[in-house]
């Protein structure tokens, strides 16, 4: 995709659309009115929220200045990542509050849908003129058209994480006041990738966009392909599945995977300064050797890997679900785990030192011979069995 191709723009506002939907959906009349406290919002006033800002970035980027063409594709991935998280609180700004002026479930979805169509219409219309219009953001400085899409879909995705949390708290037809810290935390749940249901099979050459400093995968199946030790600045995979492809000994300044699953994938040894995720499965993947300084993973599956040796010191994960998988001698020390799920692995030797498992769910899980101490397994989630070798491994004496 060049500078000047604006395509995939209005295709991700449009997936976050179904997404958001989706969630509002899901809410009956009752959790819908549900408000939290401490000034928390319901629903319907998070779906007020949500149209406010829409509708001023909008506003915004039809009285955007022109500008030079640019696109950076690492700067988009790393707003929308910053936006989509709710472990930050952001305050929001007055003007964009919710005023009350939805009454209902209904009629707050209508609004949304009417929001979300004014601005995939003229972001189609726009095009690749999107790179060449800039605004100046309070929070972010200097933005684009197409990074000011970013901040829209992960803001409305953001908010549909909420009122999902909501439909888990509140049992449907029920109408009550949750109080922070009283009610009772969600489940674990993590998004899965927005894939299209006709993606264009390739098993040739030349199945990727490449520059020389840019690899770019987008919007295909990609089966059974040889691309081991690839280098590049950039390895980019949005909306694609790619099934048995060889990607070992790869070399990369940044991965940014959005969207994707892998099925097969050889990814042993990569190296990539940067390791971004979002909604991404990784099914039955070699990924021993894999080495970042900087992971961040958002609703990441990875089911039936291999990641023996992996070194992924200091990485975020949040909203993730490990199955089956391998970290015998993988080094974790220092990375924050907190609520994700490691189910049936392998953690022998695995250097866990520093690293946050508040909430981490790690029944089933071989802990024995795992590198921990005693204050980085506070909060952990284990069984009775776990509990006993963990003991052990804290020094502790049961009699």
């Amino acid at each position: 995709m060049g500078v000047n191709d604006g395509a995939g723009l209005a295709e991700t506002l449009e997936a976050g659309r179904r997404d958001f939907l989706e969630a509002a959906r899901g809410l009956d009349a009752g959790q819908a009115g549900v408000r939290a406290g401490d000034g928390g919002w319901s629903a319907v006033e998070c779906i007020e929220h949500v149209i406010a800002v829409e509708d001023r970035y909008l506003e915004w980027m039809k009285n955007a200045a022109p500008e030079g063409p640019r696109r950076d594709r690492e700067r988009e991935f790393r707003l929308f990542n910053i936006a989509r998280s709710r472990l930050t609180k952001v305050e929001a700004a007055e003007a964009v509050r919710p005023r009350g002026r939805l009454r209902t479930l209904e009629e707050a979805i209508e609004a949304f849908r009417a929001a979300r169509a004014r601005s995939i219409a003229w972001v189609r219309e726009k095009g690749g003129e999107m790179y060449s219009i800039g605004v100046k953001h309070p929070r972010f400085g200097r933005l684009n058209g197409a990074e000011i899409v970013q901040l829209m879909d992960a803001h409305a995705r953001r908010h549909a994480e909420q009122m999902r949390e909501i439909r888990t708290e509140v049992p449907a037809g029920k109408e009550k006041r949750v109080r922070q810290g009283k009610a009772r935390k969600a489940g674990f749940r993590r998004d899965e990738p927005d894939l299209g249901e006709d993606l264009t099979v390739r098993r040739k050459a030349g199945w990727w966009f490449d520059d020389g400093e840019f690899a770019a995968i987008g919007g295909r199946r990609l089966e059974d392909l040889e691309a081991a030790n690839l280098k590049a600045a950039t390895l980019r995979v949005e909306g694609a599945v790619l099934e048995r492809v060889q990607l070992a000994g790869g070399e990369f300044g940044s991965v940014v995977w959005k969207d994707a699953r892998f099925v097969g994938c050889d990814l042993a040894n990569v190296r990539a300064h940067r390791l971004t995720l979002v909604r991404v499965e990784l099914i039955d993947c070699r990924m021993s050797g894999l080495r970042s300084e900087g992971a961040e993973w958002q609703d990441v599956l990875v089911r039936d890997g291999d990641a023996r040796f992996a070194q992924l010191q200091g990485g975020k994960f949040r909203s993730c679900e490990f199955e089956r998988c391998q970290w015998e001698e993988a080094d974790l020390e220092r990375a924050e785990l907190s609520g994700c799920v490691l189910r049936s692995c392998k953690l022998a030797r695995a250097d866990l030192r520093g690293v946050r498992l508040e909430d981490t769910d790690l029944r089933g899980s071989e802990v024995e011979g795992m590198v921990v101490g005693a204050e980085d397994v506070r909060g952990a989630i284990v069984d009775a069995a776990q509990a006993m070798v963990l003991a052990r491994l804290l020094g502790l004496q049961i009699r």
